[in-house]
Protein backbone atom coordinates (compact mmCIF):
# COMPACT_ATOMS: atom_id res chain seq x y z
CA UNK A 1 0.00 0.00 0.00
CA UNK A 2 0.82 3.59 -0.09
CA UNK A 3 0.17 6.28 2.34
CA UNK A 4 0.53 10.48 2.00
CA UNK A 5 0.70 12.58 4.98
CA UNK A 6 -0.48 16.23 3.59
CA UNK A 7 -2.05 19.73 4.97
CA UNK A 8 -5.96 19.27 5.70
CA UNK A 9 -8.06 21.79 6.25
CA UNK A 10 -10.08 22.32 9.70
CA UNK A 11 -13.06 21.44 8.51
CA UNK A 12 -11.72 18.30 7.03
CA UNK A 13 -10.08 17.61 9.91
CA UNK A 14 -13.11 18.12 12.52
CA UNK A 15 -15.55 16.07 9.86
CA UNK A 16 -13.34 13.30 10.10
CA UNK A 17 -12.77 13.71 14.08
CA UNK A 18 -16.65 13.72 14.38
CA UNK A 19 -17.56 10.61 12.22
CA UNK A 20 -14.65 8.78 13.49
CA UNK A 21 -16.16 5.40 15.16
CA UNK A 22 -12.88 4.18 16.77
CA UNK A 23 -11.32 5.11 19.89
CA UNK A 24 -10.05 8.50 20.25
CA UNK A 25 -9.89 11.34 23.01
CA UNK A 26 -9.76 15.24 22.89
CA UNK A 27 -5.90 15.57 22.81
CA UNK A 28 -6.66 15.15 18.93
CA UNK A 29 -9.41 17.65 18.61
CA UNK A 30 -9.38 21.24 17.08
CA UNK A 31 -9.77 22.55 20.33
CA UNK A 32 -6.83 21.27 21.42
CA UNK A 33 -4.56 22.12 18.46
CA UNK A 34 -6.26 25.83 19.56
CA UNK A 35 -5.34 25.52 22.84
CA UNK A 36 -1.49 24.42 22.47
CA UNK A 37 -0.91 27.25 19.61
CA UNK A 38 -2.36 29.75 22.18
CA UNK A 39 0.31 28.52 24.06
CA UNK A 40 3.33 29.73 21.17
CA UNK A 41 3.22 25.86 20.10
CA UNK A 42 3.36 24.77 16.30
CA UNK A 43 0.83 22.72 15.59
CA UNK A 44 0.76 20.52 12.18
CA UNK A 45 -2.83 19.41 11.34
CA UNK A 46 -2.46 16.71 8.48
CA UNK A 47 -4.07 14.39 6.91
CA UNK A 48 -3.45 10.34 5.84
CA UNK A 49 -4.12 9.24 2.84
CA UNK A 50 -4.48 5.66 0.84
CA UNK A 51 -5.09 6.32 -2.96
CA UNK A 52 -6.52 9.70 -2.38
CA UNK A 53 -8.62 8.72 0.04
CA UNK A 54 -8.50 10.51 3.74
CA UNK A 55 -8.53 7.78 5.95
CA UNK A 56 -6.99 9.39 9.41
CA UNK A 57 -5.66 12.72 10.46
CA UNK A 58 -3.09 14.01 13.13
CA UNK A 59 -2.45 16.43 15.28
CA UNK A 60 1.25 17.09 16.34
CA UNK A 61 2.59 19.47 18.39
CA UNK A 62 6.12 21.07 17.88
CA UNK A 63 7.64 21.61 21.63
CA UNK A 64 11.06 23.67 22.15
CA UNK A 65 12.69 24.02 25.43
CA UNK A 66 15.97 25.62 26.36
CA UNK A 67 17.41 22.00 25.68
CA UNK A 68 15.71 20.06 23.24
CA UNK A 69 12.71 20.33 20.32
CA UNK A 70 10.70 17.29 19.75
CA UNK A 71 7.66 16.49 17.82
CA UNK A 72 5.08 15.00 19.83
CA UNK A 73 2.03 12.82 18.36
CA UNK A 74 -0.44 12.81 21.76
CA UNK A 75 -3.03 9.64 21.40
CA UNK A 76 -2.48 9.84 17.54
CA UNK A 77 -2.74 9.07 14.94
CA UNK A 78 -6.23 8.92 14.34
CA UNK A 79 -7.05 6.34 11.58
CA UNK A 80 -10.25 4.52 10.28
CA UNK A 81 -11.02 0.40 12.15
CA UNK A 82 -9.33 -0.98 8.66
CA UNK A 83 -5.99 0.36 9.02
CA UNK A 84 -5.95 0.00 12.65
CA UNK A 85 -4.49 -3.29 13.09
CA UNK A 86 -2.36 -3.15 9.93
CA UNK A 87 1.30 -3.36 10.47
CA UNK A 88 2.03 -2.31 6.69
CA UNK A 89 0.74 1.22 7.18
CA UNK A 90 2.40 1.80 10.80
CA UNK A 91 5.54 0.72 9.40
CA UNK A 92 4.88 3.72 6.46
CA UNK A 93 3.32 6.43 8.96
CA UNK A 94 6.28 5.93 11.25
CA UNK A 95 8.51 6.41 9.10
CA UNK A 96 6.96 9.08 7.21
CA UNK A 97 6.72 10.86 10.89
CA UNK A 98 10.57 10.77 11.17
CA UNK A 99 10.92 12.43 8.25
CA UNK A 100 9.11 15.12 9.43
CA UNK A 101 10.68 15.34 12.31
CA UNK A 102 14.12 15.59 10.69
CA UNK A 103 12.76 18.03 8.12
CA UNK A 104 11.39 20.67 11.42
CA UNK A 105 15.49 20.21 12.94
CA UNK A 106 14.42 18.59 15.95
CA UNK A 107 16.27 16.28 18.18
CA UNK A 108 13.60 13.26 18.69
CA UNK A 109 10.00 12.54 17.78
CA UNK A 110 8.00 11.17 20.53
CA UNK A 111 4.13 9.33 19.96
CA UNK A 112 1.80 7.98 22.54
CA UNK A 113 -0.79 6.02 20.41
CA UNK A 114 -4.25 4.53 21.74
CA UNK A 115 -2.88 1.22 20.53
CA UNK A 116 -3.80 -1.35 23.26
CA UNK A 117 -0.40 -2.69 25.18
CA UNK A 118 -2.05 -6.40 24.85
CA UNK A 119 -1.35 -5.98 21.29
CA UNK A 120 2.54 -7.27 20.56
CA UNK A 121 2.60 -7.25 16.68
CA UNK A 122 1.81 -3.06 16.70
CA UNK A 123 4.22 -3.02 19.68
CA UNK A 124 7.00 -4.68 17.74
CA UNK A 125 6.56 -2.83 14.69
CA UNK A 126 7.61 0.44 16.80
CA UNK A 127 10.66 -1.77 17.98
CA UNK A 128 11.43 -2.78 14.65
CA UNK A 129 11.71 1.15 13.76
CA UNK A 130 14.02 1.37 16.38
CA UNK A 131 11.53 3.27 18.68
CA UNK A 132 12.37 2.72 22.24
CA UNK A 133 10.58 3.38 25.76
CA UNK A 134 10.38 6.94 26.63
CA UNK A 135 11.87 7.99 29.99
CA UNK A 136 8.75 10.07 31.48
CA UNK A 137 5.97 8.47 33.46
CA UNK A 138 2.05 7.64 31.80
CA UNK A 139 2.15 10.22 29.66
CA UNK A 140 -1.08 11.57 28.01
CA UNK A 141 -1.92 9.34 29.74
CA UNK A 142 -1.42 5.68 29.07
CA UNK A 143 -3.63 3.68 31.59
CA UNK A 144 -6.56 4.81 32.21
CA UNK A 145 -9.97 4.22 33.97
CA UNK A 146 -13.18 4.17 32.13
CA UNK A 147 -17.24 4.13 33.38
CA UNK A 148 -19.51 3.28 31.30
CA UNK A 149 -22.51 5.92 31.56
CA UNK A 150 -24.73 4.44 29.43
CA UNK A 151 -26.71 2.85 31.91
CA UNK A 152 -28.91 4.10 34.35
CA UNK A 153 -27.94 5.93 37.05
CA UNK A 154 -29.50 3.05 39.64
CA UNK A 155 -27.01 0.70 38.09
CA UNK A 156 -24.01 2.80 38.15
CA UNK A 157 -24.74 3.55 42.15
CA UNK A 158 -24.93 -0.59 42.52
CA UNK A 159 -21.45 -1.04 40.64
CA UNK A 160 -19.65 1.10 42.66
CA UNK A 161 -17.83 -0.29 45.68
CA UNK A 162 -19.84 -0.17 48.65
CA UNK A 163 -18.00 2.26 50.38
CA UNK A 164 -17.91 4.74 47.81
CA UNK A 165 -21.50 4.10 46.97
CA UNK A 166 -22.60 4.98 50.78
CA UNK A 167 -20.48 8.24 50.56
CA UNK A 168 -22.43 9.38 47.11
CA UNK A 169 -25.76 8.73 48.57
CA UNK A 170 -25.02 10.22 51.83
CA UNK A 171 -24.05 13.64 49.60
CA UNK A 172 -27.49 15.85 50.23
CA UNK A 173 -27.76 14.79 53.92
CA UNK A 174 -24.50 16.26 54.84
CA UNK A 175 -25.83 19.65 52.91
CA UNK A 176 -23.13 18.93 50.11
CA UNK A 177 -23.31 21.40 47.56
CA UNK A 178 -21.83 21.48 43.67
CA UNK A 179 -21.66 24.78 41.98
CA UNK A 180 -20.66 24.49 38.26
CA UNK A 181 -19.04 27.19 35.68
CA UNK A 182 -15.92 28.30 33.73
CA UNK A 183 -16.20 31.99 34.63
CA UNK A 184 -13.88 33.94 36.79
CA UNK A 185 -14.96 33.44 40.05
CA UNK A 186 -15.83 29.29 39.39
CA UNK A 187 -12.15 29.40 37.98
CA UNK A 188 -10.62 31.33 41.48
CA UNK A 189 -12.20 28.62 43.58
CA UNK A 190 -10.56 25.93 41.72
CA UNK A 191 -6.87 27.35 41.35
CA UNK A 192 -6.94 28.17 45.61
CA UNK A 193 -7.85 24.81 45.81
CA UNK A 194 -5.32 23.55 42.98
CA UNK A 195 -2.63 25.62 45.07
CA UNK A 196 -3.05 23.80 47.89
CA UNK A 197 -3.28 20.16 46.12
CA UNK A 198 0.21 21.28 44.47
CA UNK A 199 1.47 22.12 47.97
CA UNK A 200 0.58 18.70 49.92
CA UNK A 201 1.33 16.29 47.00
CA UNK A 202 4.78 18.44 45.83
CA UNK A 203 3.87 17.93 42.01
CA UNK A 204 4.31 20.55 39.11
CA UNK A 205 0.76 22.19 38.20
CA UNK A 206 -0.02 23.27 34.51
CA UNK A 207 -0.02 27.31 35.28
CA UNK A 208 -2.88 29.39 35.52
CA UNK A 209 -2.56 31.06 32.50
CA UNK A 210 -2.80 27.90 30.38
CA UNK A 211 -5.53 26.57 32.40
CA UNK A 212 -7.53 30.09 32.29
CA UNK A 213 -6.95 29.95 27.99
CA UNK A 214 -7.91 26.03 27.97
CA UNK A 215 -11.02 26.92 29.83
CA UNK A 216 -12.00 30.11 27.27
CA UNK A 217 -11.06 27.84 24.20
CA UNK A 218 -13.10 24.85 25.05
CA UNK A 219 -16.01 27.01 26.31
CA UNK A 220 -19.30 25.61 27.39
CA UNK A 221 -17.24 22.05 26.82
CA UNK A 222 -15.04 22.41 30.34
CA UNK A 223 -16.94 22.92 32.88
CA UNK A 224 -15.67 23.45 36.63
CA UNK A 225 -17.74 21.46 39.19
CA UNK A 226 -17.04 23.07 42.80
CA UNK A 227 -17.82 21.35 46.06
CA UNK A 228 -18.88 23.17 48.93
CA UNK A 229 -20.11 22.31 52.66
CA UNK A 230 -20.68 24.74 55.86
CA UNK A 231 -19.72 27.82 53.22
CA UNK A 232 -16.40 26.34 52.64
CA UNK A 233 -15.06 24.71 49.32
CA UNK A 234 -13.44 21.30 49.59
CA UNK A 235 -13.29 20.02 45.93
CA UNK A 236 -12.91 20.76 42.35
CA UNK A 237 -12.55 19.45 39.50
CA UNK A 238 -12.43 20.27 35.38
CA UNK A 239 -14.53 18.10 33.24
CA UNK A 240 -13.67 18.47 29.22
CA UNK A 241 -16.79 17.01 27.44
CA UNK A 242 -15.86 16.24 23.68
CA UNK A 243 -17.76 13.53 21.73
CA UNK A 244 -19.29 11.27 23.40
CA UNK A 245 -16.79 11.08 26.41
CA UNK A 246 -16.21 13.57 29.02
CA UNK A 247 -12.89 13.82 30.76
CA UNK A 248 -11.35 14.15 34.54
CA UNK A 249 -8.74 16.34 33.20
CA UNK A 250 -7.83 18.22 36.91
CA UNK A 251 -8.70 17.88 40.38
CA UNK A 252 -8.10 19.59 43.22
CA UNK A 253 -8.99 19.24 47.27
CA UNK A 254 -8.53 19.64 50.58
CA UNK A 255 -9.29 17.06 53.69
CA UNK A 256 -12.76 17.19 54.61
CA UNK A 257 -14.60 14.60 56.64
CA UNK A 258 -17.42 15.03 54.33
CA UNK A 259 -17.73 13.22 50.98
CA UNK A 260 -17.58 16.42 48.96
CA UNK A 261 -14.69 14.88 46.29
CA UNK A 262 -16.98 12.03 46.00
CA UNK A 263 -20.29 14.83 45.04
CA UNK A 264 -18.39 16.55 42.93
CA UNK A 265 -17.53 13.44 40.38
CA UNK A 266 -20.97 11.96 40.84
CA UNK A 267 -22.49 15.26 39.60
CA UNK A 268 -19.68 15.68 36.76
CA UNK A 269 -21.00 12.04 35.80
CA UNK A 270 -24.61 13.13 35.51
CA UNK A 271 -23.90 16.15 33.71
CA UNK A 272 -22.17 14.24 31.31
CA UNK A 273 -24.94 11.91 31.19
CA UNK A 274 -27.25 14.80 30.32
CA UNK A 275 -25.24 15.83 27.60
CA UNK A 276 -25.11 12.43 25.86
CA UNK A 277 -21.79 10.91 26.97
CA UNK A 278 -21.47 6.92 26.66
CA UNK A 279 -18.59 6.87 28.66
CA UNK A 280 -16.79 9.23 31.75
CA UNK A 281 -12.63 9.02 31.19
CA UNK A 282 -11.08 9.73 35.15
CA UNK A 283 -7.91 9.76 32.64
CA UNK A 284 -4.42 8.69 34.62
CA UNK A 285 -4.35 5.89 36.91
CA UNK A 286 -1.30 3.81 38.57
CA UNK A 287 -1.63 -0.09 38.74
CA UNK A 288 -3.58 -1.03 41.96
CA UNK A 289 -0.61 -2.55 44.03
CA UNK A 290 1.39 0.11 43.67
CA UNK A 291 0.80 1.52 47.33
CA UNK A 292 3.46 3.62 47.35
CA UNK A 293 3.02 5.53 43.75
CA UNK A 294 2.15 8.94 44.30
CA UNK A 295 -1.19 8.19 42.49
CA UNK A 296 -2.18 5.36 44.98
CA UNK A 297 -4.45 7.44 46.72
CA UNK A 298 -6.44 9.19 43.52
CA UNK A 299 -6.35 6.02 41.91
CA UNK A 300 -8.19 4.12 44.45
CA UNK A 301 -10.76 7.09 44.69
CA UNK A 302 -11.22 6.97 41.12
CA UNK A 303 -11.62 3.14 40.72
CA UNK A 304 -14.24 3.31 43.77
CA UNK A 305 -16.95 4.42 40.96
CA UNK A 306 -16.83 1.37 39.10
CA UNK A 307 -15.16 0.88 35.33
CA UNK A 308 -12.45 -1.05 33.78
CA UNK A 309 -8.94 -0.12 33.11
CA UNK A 310 -7.52 0.40 29.69
CA UNK A 311 -3.81 0.19 28.92
CA UNK A 312 -1.93 1.53 25.88
CA UNK A 313 1.24 1.33 24.88
CA UNK A 314 4.65 3.43 26.65
CA UNK A 315 5.00 6.14 25.30
CA UNK A 316 7.42 5.94 22.39
CA UNK A 317 10.86 7.63 21.06
CA UNK A 318 12.96 7.98 18.22
CA UNK A 319 16.24 9.47 18.91
CA UNK A 320 17.16 12.15 15.50
CA UNK A 321 20.50 13.90 17.19
CA UNK A 322 22.61 13.04 20.19
CA UNK A 323 20.91 15.82 22.37
CA UNK A 324 18.12 13.71 22.82
CA UNK A 325 20.40 11.60 25.17
CA UNK A 326 20.89 14.69 27.21
CA UNK A 327 16.95 15.20 27.26
CA UNK A 328 16.79 11.68 28.53
CA UNK A 329 18.75 11.71 31.33
CA UNK A 330 16.77 14.71 32.81
CA UNK A 331 13.63 12.89 32.24
CA UNK A 332 14.77 9.84 33.74
CA UNK A 333 16.25 12.10 36.95
CA UNK A 334 12.81 13.99 37.08
CA UNK A 335 10.63 10.49 37.23
CA UNK A 336 13.24 9.15 40.28
CA UNK A 337 12.74 12.28 41.82
CA UNK A 338 9.03 12.63 41.85
CA UNK A 339 8.47 8.86 42.82
CA UNK A 340 7.43 7.40 39.78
Amino acid sequence: MNIEIKKISKKQAEKFYNNLKTEKTFLQSLQFAKFRENLGETVFLKGIFSKNKLIGTVLIQKIKTRIKTFLHMPHGPLINAEFHENLEFWNLFLESYKNLGQAENCDFIRISPLISNENKVLKNSFKTQKFQDAAVHLVNPEKTWILDISKDEEILLKEMKKSTRYEVNRREKQGIEVVTGNDEKNFAIFWDLHMETVKRQKFIPFSKKSTRIELDIFGENCLIFNGQTDQKFYSSAIIIFDNKSAYYHQGASIYSKKPVSHAVLWSAILEAKKRGCTEFNFWGVCDANEKKHPWFGLSKFKRGFGGEERNYIHCQDFPLTTKYWLSRGIEKYRRWKRGY
